[in-house]
């Protein structure tokens, strides 16, 4: 076996044993991180002289109607795992909020053209195994909880 179906499938035993032991409802710490992005992007959007009201309106889209404790879940396991802080996840978010774009963490593409806006260079394999992972585990979480 390749080493990425052996992640893949490490990530898939891993998520079904964990399933059952993380509850429906995620903790009041993931909830005001929720608050807090959402409320980050729309900060972003008004600094850059976008109305607060619609700077707000166009952060809440982002969501593509995903509860946004899960948005928040997927949003930082990409931060974690990628590297990339949040503050330019924010401002990279705030940019496709403005395009009217689909913002998808669980998507490998998605992961991959967000990741080189945000360097503005080519990946290395090493990273390009490492938004495959995170493609991976956001997908079976989106499943398991959506």
């Amino acid at each position: 076996m390749t080493t990425t179906k052996i992640l893949t499938l490490t990530l898939l035993a891993t998520t079904l044993t964990l399933g059952a032991a993380v509850p429906r409802e995620l903790n009041a710490t993931t909830k005001q991180r929720t608050n807090s992005i959402s409320n980050q992007v729309a900060s972003t959007l008004y600094r850059r002289g976008i109305d607060e009201n619609v700077a707000k309106e166009l952060s809440e889209s982002i969501l593509n109607n995903t509860d946004e404790e899960l948005f928040a879940l997927l949003t930082r396991n990409y931060a974690n795992d990628s590297g990339i802080k949040l503050e330019e996840i924010y401002t990279e978010l705030g940019k496709l909020a403005l395009q009217r774009k689909n913002v998808d963490f669980s998507s490998y593409s998605f992961l991959l053209k967000l990741t080189q806006s945000i360097k503005k260079e080519s990946l290395s394999k090493d990273e390009i195994e490492v938004l495959e992972a995170v493609s991976t585990k956001n997908t079976l979480i989106y499943n398991t909880f959506s």
